[in-house]
């Protein structure tokens, strides 16, 4: 990897940043540090927990043509509704995974200079997916006490993850080099790791940071698929998950986690995965389930005027199922809500699969 110094702008923010820090002053502030990077900061009281965030890879791609003052870091609103605090550190670049030279830089000076070191509460670095990959690698360079991490990607080295078919991702950067490896990162930190253990690349990327460092804790929530955060906040239990762990109450909320993380019984993503993954389920058993998320959808969709939508996560369901089905159900929505982008875009895909 390319040795890149550290710009001047990124000196001078980071220096803002450890004079608010040293004099225990609020600092709510977003700074561009390199080229394509941003960090995103609020900290009021000092007493309570400093959350480090990183952007995923949908965030990042989604918001590529955005500008930095247009965004907030992924999580803020969520950490500062709570009262917490927040250095959320944005990448503009769904393809670099944080590896690009600059933020390696960034990284390097900010351990060099201890400039969290002496933080007084609770350091915790918070991610999903690529960014529960970032959250992992520089947990020691942020002086960091622990980590959540949603889904999180290990690394995708060839030969330390020979299994992982989602190498796409790694076309855009050297995997062989320092960093690539975010087991390294969190060895001295409790580690939470939260995912889904049918779905296999998951489940074998979470097993590579149970086997590699040693306090980490498994919360797995079986039968949803990637982008842990979201099914969570579906099914209401995404904050209970979070607050726990942060307010050191994880042992004590366990049952109450366990019987939130069974609603997802009634979460019709739970049941799209299932049918998708599940190798017992039987025809039969498939009908049984169509029919009771079709009953779902018509409880969550129970007015005419919402008709489109019933239709439109119908098609949804049955997409990968029955596309002949799903198509019929995207043309009745289409048919009630005409000019819709959403539900144009899903009809083209599938009159193109069909």
């Amino acid at each position: 990897m390319v040795t890149v110094s550290l710009s001047i702008d990124a000196e001078l923010a980071l220096e803002r940043i450890h004079r608010a820090m040293s004099n225990r002053q609020p600092i709510k502030e977003k700074f561009e540090l390199s080229t394509g990077y941003a960090i995103n900061i609020h900290i009021e009281d000092y007493s309570k927990p400093l959350l480090f965030t990183f952007d995923n890879r949908q965030i990042a791609e989604h918001m590529e043509e955005t500008t930095f003052e247009c965004r907030k870091g992924w999580g803020y609103d969520y950490i500062v509704g709570k009262g917490w605090n927040v250095c959320a550190f944005l990448e503009s670049d769904y393809t670099r995974w944080y590896r690009h030279p600059s933020f390696i830089a960034l990284m390097q000076y900010i351990e060099s200079k201890g400039l969290f070191k002496n933080y007084a509460s609770k350091k915790i670095t918070y991610g999903s997916s690529m960014g529960g990959y970032a959250a992992a690698t520089y947990t020691k360079a942020l002086s960091a006490d622990m980590s959540i991490l949603f889904n999180p990607f290990s690394t995708l080295n060839a030969n330390l993850a020979p299994w992982e078919t989602r190498g796409i991702y790694a076309l855009y950067n050297d995997w062989t080099n320092e960093y690539h490896d975010a087991t390294d990162g969190c060895q001295a930190t409790n580690n939470y790791i939260i995912y889904d253990p049918t779905f296999q690349l998951d489940y074998l990327q979470a097993n590579r940071f149970v086997k590699n460092c040693r306090q980490t804790t498994q919360i797995k929530v079986p039968g949803v698929g990637h982008g842990i955060p979201g099914h969570l906040s579906k099914i209401g239990a995404l904050d209970l998950v979070v607050s726990s762990i942060v307010t050191d109450h994880y042992l004590s909320s366990e049952s109450e986690i366990f019987e939130a993380l069974k609603k997802r019984r009634n979460y019709i993503g739970y049941h799209r995965f299932m049918l998708n993954r599940n190798p017992q389920m039987t025809e039969a058993r498939k009908q049984i389930v169509m029919k009771h998320c079709l009953n779902m959808l018509r409880k969550k969709y129970p007015e005419p005027r919402h008709a489109s939508f019933f239709y439109r996560d119908a098609s949804d369901l049955y997409a990968f199922y029955d596309r002949q089905t799903a198509l019929t159900f995207i043309k009745k929505a289409a048919t009630l809500k005409p000019d819709c982008p959403k539900i144009d875009k899903r009809l083209n895909a599938l009159l193109i699969a069909v």
